[in-house]
């Protein structure tokens, strides 16, 4: 009995496998994706760098949703997902630099911020979660514009956050490989 209630509490359903089919050479490839969604830019060049993460949120039941994809009874509902939200600061620099945070515009909705400052704390990476936006749940990236004011200076950040495969994360985040940021395999430390 708990392992029925276990399977129909759901699972996250955030990866996402998609083939290809290369109609020149009739060769055919699979690309699964992970539920992070991610990329990062300099807000003081060589000092201090922004990455924005999304996670990908989509609970289904299993077999419940096995079922309505066989009968094609999937409804609209199926096709959006929800994406929590995370900001991470890398400071390079030996000063704390502070951070006024505006507002998230994304295609599905924006995260009003109200001014909250974050500071950087000196040669550490500071990462807090802001908020949760709707995205698409068949996805392969995200755009958000970042509205923010750092150093007294007002800035806009446009980004498009990538869908990362397995193979990705392996290859960008595994250790000591090269983050695929600006600022490469840099480490916050000195």
């Amino acid at each position: 009995m708990s392992g029925l209630l276990m399977l129909l509490a759901g699972c996250n359903a955030g990866t996402m496998t998609v083939g290809h089919y290369d109609g020149t050479t009739g060769k055919t490839s699979t690309s699964v994706y992970s539920k992070y969604y991610d990329n990062g830019d300099w807000l003081l060049k060589d000092k201090l760098g922004i990455v924005i993460i999304v996670d990908h949120e989509k609970k289904n039941i299993p077999i419940a949703h096995g079922v309505a994809q066989s009968l094609g009874a999937l409804g609209p509902a199926d096709s959006m997902a929800s994406g929590k939200v995370f900001v991470a600061l890398w400071n390079f620099d030996s000063a704390p630099h502070p951070v006024k945070f505006k507002r998230l515009l994304a295609s599905g909705g924006q995260l009003d911020f109200e001014n909250q400052v974050l500071t950087a704390t000196p040669h550490e990476q500071t990462e807090t979660e802001v908020g949760v936006i709707p995205i698409s749940n068949y996805g392969e990236s995200v755009r958000v514009t970042l509205e923010l004011e750092v150093a007294e200076k007002p800035r806009r950040i446009v980004l498009d956050l990538s869908r990362r495969t397995r193979q990705q994360l392996d290859q960008f985040f595994s250790p000591g490989s090269v983050r695929p940021y600006p600022w490469g395999a840099r480490s916050v430390k000195g």
